[in-house]
């Protein structure tokens, strides 16, 4: 198993790539786990190469990095059209693959001449906190399918193999279908209904699929990503590109409810694995999750913003210098955070609103997951990095604005 996350080299992308390794190694992720770093200068690229090796690669020798040079350039044979960051995914990823020595891709065939069949490769997000390991196997009962269609029930696969691929439900619809034509007139994608398309393509990361698959999606997704962002020139215009890839490559994919929650809002996400939580577990399960006892997703996607009383989650908030000897930790929620008397958060304009209880109930577990693993997270790198005497161990930061 192959689990890849796409970065550049700024600070900010580096405590996410260190709390991701810290979150595997805490699940005990299986795997050979790399940072695909994108588009750094020389001095960069020896910095997170240092730090890399100094922080993450002592942990476990299965925690790597791959360098690949800047493909975020909107334009391809220029940098003065501007730049989009998320096509270091598609292209850094299709870099990784041919240029690793773990797949030998052989140019003149275009084949993986060293993976088999039941090697896997999963594409998550640098910006995810695994709460349990990422699997290949989504035969367990609890695993939720998305099922629209009540009168249509669809036969799924449940296991990754060669032609069954795997993805994270996310609210985008059948919009890829739209890009149809960027395709050509004889791509099977104009094959594909708009039942089929919300059934078998409405996915995002983690994408999962055996090594010569996800090649072939990925292959086809740099082909299409740059067309698809210039017909829509915005966010998750990537995320249509890949869509619409799997679907002129006919790999469709088991479309699963069940991996991942971020939005408290949003459908299509693990959200009643939350619900069903009994309220004095909420933020336990949260700060040490525990599957054996309770079904969880397997991770949080923390590009949303969470809080419960007078603690608050955002990333882009979180100080560049986090995980360092000098650096305080986070405030956490309170050991009772479900209270009725804690119902309320301040948004990302300073303000005070109040939380329903069914809001409040998602946003605890999510506010006491991230705040207690990133102080865990710090506390790791202190105990090995630094001398007692230097390590700041106050939990006093808070990010409310």
């Amino acid at each position: 198993m192959y689990v890849i996350f796409s970065t550049d080299c700024s600070l900010f992308q580096q405590w996410q790539s260190y709390l991701f390794f810290f979150s595997a190694f805490r699940v005990r992720q299986p795997g050979i786990i790399t940072r695909i770093a994108s588009g750094c200068t020389d001095e960069e690229k020896k910095q997170t190469e240092q730090w890399h090796k100094g922080h993450i690669a002592v942990i476990s020798e299965r925690y790597k990095i791959f360098f690949t040079p800047k493909f975020s350039h909107i334009d391809e044979d220029t940098e003065a059209g501007g730049y989009y960051k998320y096509f270091n995914k598609p292209f850094g990823t299709k870099y990784y693959i041919e240029n690793s020595s773990d797949f030998g891709w052989e140019q003149s065939s275009g084949k993986l001449t060293k993976a088999k069949d039941n090697e896997v490769i999963i594409l998550v997000d640098p910006d995810m906190l695994l709460l349990q390991p990422l699997t290949t196997d989504f035969s367990d009962s609890s695993v939720k399918f998305w099922q629209p269609f009540k009168k249509y029930i669809v036969e799924r696969k449940k296991k990754v193999a060669p032609g069954a691929m795997f993805g994270q439900t996310y609210g985008l619809g059948a919009k890829w279908m739209n890009f149809n034509s960027l395709a050509g007139p004889g791509s099977p994608a104009h094959d594909v209904d708009m039942r089929d398309a919300q059934l078998l393509y409405q996915v995002g990361p983690p994408y999962i699929g055996v090594a010569s698959d996800m090649f072939r999606v990925v292959n086809r997704w740099t082909e299409l990503v740059r067309a698809v962002h210039k017909e829509k020139p915005q966010l998750l215009s990537e995320m249509y590109a890949y869509q619409l890839a799997a679907a002129d490559q006919k790999l469709p994919h088991g479309v699963v409810d069940s991996m991942m929650i971020s939005g408290v809002d949003a459908y299509g996400e693990a959200w009643d694995y939350i619900d069903a939580l009994p309220n004095e577990e909420v933020c336990r399960m949260g700060a040490s999750p525990n599957p054996s006892a309770y079904p969880l997703p397997t991770l949080l996607h923390y590009c949303q913003y969470y809080g419960v009383a007078n603690v608050v989650f955002a990333k882009r908030s979180i100080p560049t210098n986090f995980f360092t000897c000098q650096s305080p930790l986070l405030e956490e929620p309170p050991i009772d955070a479900m209270s009725s008397q804690y119902a309320y958060m301040f948004g990302r304009d300073g303000k005070r609103q109040d939380l329903d209880s069914k809001d409040h109930k998602r946003h605890v577990f999510s506010s006491c997951a991230m705040t207690s693993a990133m102080n865990d997270a710090a506390l790791f790198f202190k105990l090995h990095h630094c001398d007692k005497s230097e390590a700041n161990t106050e939990k006093k930061i808070s990010l409310v604005r």
